[in-house]
């Protein structure tokens, strides 16, 4: 059984908890709902499972072991467990990339569908390349209508959303990153400061993407990282230098 947990492991990202308390939960589904009562399956210290069912019978809960040795379905079962591992796999790296929500990343655009939404191939934790989403309206028109904004070109991202979804019955990681935000303007000129970032406030007031943004600084941003921010976005910046009290 552990050899079964470790294979489980390394195919879902999961630790051997993780993946044992998934084992348990489907056991537990499945067989309350052969039994039509309530059954608890748990490891035991030897990594045993057993399985107890819980029956209330005139105010009294009776309890009685089950024999797993009958049961049958092997194929069923293999197939819910690996739905629920998958799910629980999903979940936590959903988890994992829910603290880079808000960020930038640069990334390459790899793909422009139909319906002219950007597929973009970014590493959000760092090593793990993934496909996140840009959708066509979360792109500047001036950006839509750029040959620097096709398909093989690395420009900077926002991280906007990050969600499990469904997609045929297999669930999947969804990160929806966008172009039109403000703080990828704060971000972006953050990125150009490097370690002068730390004592520096920046906020983007206002932005009409491809137009003009509006940024308020609680110190002096050297010309070369607004220019720089400038032709990244492909919009001019208005930075206003006010002195913290």
């Amino acid at each position: 059984m552990h050899e079964i947990m470790i294979l489980f492991a390394e195919k879902y990202g999961l630790t051997i908890n993780e993946v044992m308390a998934e084992m348990e939960k489907v056991f537990s589904a499945i067989l309350s709902q052969w039994y039509r009562v309530e059954v608890m399956a748990i490891f035991r210290h030897d990594l045993k499972l057993e399985a107890v069912a819980y029956n209330k019978v005139g105010g009294v809960v009776l309890q009685k072991d089950i024999d797993l040795k009958k049961m049958g379905g092997t194929n069923s079962i293999v197939r819910r467990l690996e739905n629920s591992l998958s799910l629980a796999a999903v979940l936590k790296q959903t988890r994992q990339y829910k603290y880079y929500e808000r960020e930038i990343r640069w990334g390459n655009i790899a793909i422009i569908d139909r319906e002219k939404n950007y597929h973009v191939e970014i590493e959000i934790v760092p090593g793990k390349t993934i496909t996140a989403f840009c959708p066509l309206n979360r792109v500047g028109l001036h950006d839509q209508n750029s040959p620097s904004f096709s398909v093989g070109m690395k420009r900077a991202f926002h991280v906007r959303r990050v969600d499990p979804v469904v997609l045929g019955g297999i669930p999947r990681l969804k990160v929806m990153v966008d172009r039109v935000s403000k703080n990828l303007v704060e971000a972006l000129l953050r990125e150009q400061l490097g370690g002068a970032r730390e004592n520096t406030t920046i906020h983007c007031t206002k932005r009409y993407v491809g137009q003009k943004s509006f940024v308020v600084t609680s110190r002096r941003i050297p010309k070369a990282a607004i220019v720089a921010v400038a032709e990244e976005l492909g919009e001019p910046l208005q930075v206003r230098f006010i002195r913290e009290q």
